[in-house]
């Protein structure tokens, strides 16, 4: 049985001029479900989410302060069709096989922990805006990057990502090549 990919964002902080780029991608290559590492910032940024055709599951992260706002913002989305699972600083998951763990990441030492712990086979993280899939051992380590192209060092390029439970790989993705 092939499993859907899996869309992987982290640190929008609000870019919403790359959301709908982002969540076009998504569904252009169908992918099952979306994660979220938080920093979403904006409650109002979750509108932006409702055209994804796949169930949508986050976390908060240091940013995001307005928590109230966003499941308030998140229920009024509902109507609008956008599947939403929000926790918040942590989230584990069973899907397509593989057991996964979400952490915004402002700890470096609990990022490392959970891929090192054995509990999980993928961990998805972000906070420090630095896109990196890494293999330790049999656990994929994944921070998408962020969608704020000025901070993201090294490259200066808004990225995101994509894991396929299939073949255990992840793999980032520029918003610059989608131009």
């Amino acid at each position: 049985m092939a499993y859907p990919l899996i869309g992987v964002l982290s640190d929008s902080h609000d870019q919403v001029h790359y959301l709908d780029q982002v969540v076009a991608y998504f569904n252009a290559q169908q992918v099952g479900l979306v994660i979220h590492c938080g920093d979403w910032v904006a409650p109002f940024t979750l509108r932006y989410f409702t055209k994804l055709n796949a169930p949508l599951y986050g976390v908060f992260g240091n940013n995001d302060g307005e928590k109230w706002g966003h499941r308030g913002v998140g229920a009024q989305v509902k109507d609008a069709g956008l599947r939403l699972t929000m926790e918040d600083t942590f989230l584990s998951l069973n899907e397509y096989g593989k057991r996964i763990a979400v952490y915004h990441g402002t700890a470096p030492k609990l990022v490392e922990a959970l891929v090192k712990c054995g509990d999980y086979d993928v961990v998805f993280y972000g906070h420090n805006h630095i896109a990196k899939v890494e293999l330790v051992g049999n656990v994929l380590s994944m921070n998408p990057g962020t969608l704020l192209e000025m901070t993201n060092p090294g490259t200066g390029v808004a990225s995101f990502g994509i894991y396929d439970p299939n073949t255990h790989t992840g793999r980032l993705v520029n918003l610059a090549d989608l131009a």
